[in-house]
């Protein structure tokens, strides 16, 4: 019951927040300058779509953001105060000062209805719990592992590398190989690779995309283009006194969602890929429709989104296009996919032991055995969680190590020093690295 009153009364206090943040303006004017309460100019702000914004950042990152509960609160009421401080300090002073406090207090609103906005899930609300069930949780002998070794194996088979599971147990890589080789006795098994195959190739599904995967950014920009676009289509429609200036207002706007996408077909055909559909998250999911929602609200003169000219106004809705495209380029290597390729499922961690013999790192090792089984650049991010950066150095240092120049002659060494896991892909060769680096 207690627990219950605590979170009643965040909720409570959370929601006075947002009714000073909407309210003080008009407030610290009228009492500033005199007159009647502006209800109808001071109400609405563009920081209102931001801040729904950061809610659904928040909600989606909620498990991450848990330990910070309390600094968010705390930092979300600091901003507020002293927001309405500076508010207060530019409505009753002089002009000048005023003037002065103009900008920072333009700034200090946005900080405090973003922070708003994101503490109603990470503060005011119970926090909720989305984990999927473990594909060890139904493997014979799962009863037997032990609570560190049944942490380590979940870690392992979803894709983290031994020395990621190490830093995130505060263990070293030795003791990490030690559980997986109790929990892989205990299981009945000779590698992880039989708990959650892990073969790769054109007809093999990718993972979901989540908000903190590395193809997120650009179709978090494409879904606040796309609102922005379509909110510029509005204003002409209204403001157009012709039917046909209508219609052409229309076609344009339309044309400018779908040809990149037409585009984007046409090269994955020249380069005999194809595009294939990533499924997102639910995070994602609701961070994307609460962006192109935002981008529907905020964009336009009627709340003040604009560029001065010398000779003419522009809004940033004009601006909605060009980002549009260029963010689906940016996605483009996370949707494109050979039509054919090897999936030769090599033996990893043979393979990684053999690398660090040769005198790669623990790392890089890993980052070569997914080059060598044909996984391109982006998916070699996703699976380990590193950087693209990452990925093009550990390629070149590899090739350098081991005097090679492609994938295929990486794939080729591995295959004749280490051994194949026999496949029941396509015998098609590994595309070299042009190819991978999608």
């Amino acid at each position: 019951m207690d627990a219950r009153k605590k979170t009643i009364a965040q909720g409570v206090a959370w929601a006075a927040g947002g009714v000073i943040l909407l309210l003080a303006p008009g407030v610290a004017r009228t009492m500033g300058e005199g007159g009647s309460l502006p209800l109808d100019y001071y109400l609405w702000t563009s920081a209102i779509p931001l801040a729904s914004v950061a809610a659904a950042f928040a909600w989606a990152l909620r498990d991450s953001l848990a330990r910070w509960r309390r600094a968010l609160g705390g930092a979300a009421l600091a901003a507020l105060l002293v927001y309405l401080a500076v508010l207060w300090a530019s409505c009753s002073g002089s002009m000048r000062l005023g003037f002065v406090l103009r900008w920072p207090e333009w700034a200090l609103r946005y900080v405090a209805w973003v922070l708003w906005g994101a503490s109603l899930v990470v503060w005011a609300l119970p926090s909720g719990d989305e984990r999927v069930s473990s594909p060890v949780g139904c493997r014979p002998g799962a009863e037997t592992l032990t609570g560190r070794e049944r942490e380590v194996v979940e870690a392992l088979v979803t894709g983290s590398t031994q020395a990621q599971v190490a830093e995130a147990l505060a263990i070293s890589p030795s003791t990490v190989a030690t559980y997986r080789a109790r929990a892989c006795e205990k299981l009945g098994v000779a590698s992880l690779d039989e708990v959650v195959p892990r073969e790769v190739g054109a007809a093999v599904v990718p993972s979901a995309m989540d908000v903190t995967s590395y193809g997120a950014l650009p179709i978090m920009v494409m879904a606040l283009s796309a609102g922005l676009t379509l909110r510029l289509l509005a204003r002409m429609v209204v403001t157009s006194t012709s039917a046909l200036s209508q219609a052409l207002g229309i076609l344009g706007v339309l044309a400018v969602l779908v040809v990149p996408w037409l585009v984007l077909l046409g090269y994955a055909r020249l380069r005999d890929m194809h595009v294939r559909p990533r499924r997102l998250t639910k995070g994602l999911s609701v961070v994307l429709l609460t962006l192109f929602v935002a981008g529907t609200l905020a964009g336009g003169s009627l709340y003040g989104l604009e560029v001065g000219l010398d000779f003419a106004t522009l809004s940033v809705n004009a601006f909605a296009p060009i980002a549009y495209s260029a963010a689906l380029a940016a996605l483009a290597p996370h949707l494109l996919w050979p039509r054919t390729r090897e999936s030769m499922r090599l033996d990893e961690e043979r393979c990684v032991l053999y690398l660090r013999g040769r005198g790669a790192g623990e790392l890089q090792a890993h980052v070569l055995v997914k080059i060598a089984l044909g996984l391109s650049t982006p998916e070699v991010c996703e699976v380990l969680h590193v950087a693209p950066g990452t990925v093009n150095a550990y390629r070149a240092q590899g090739y350098e190590l081991l005097g090679l120049h492609t994938s295929r002659q990486l794939a080729d060494l591995l295959a004749k020093d280490v051994g194949l896991v026999p496949s029941a892909g396509k015998n098609k060769p590994l595309a070299d690295d042009s190819d991978t680096g999608v």
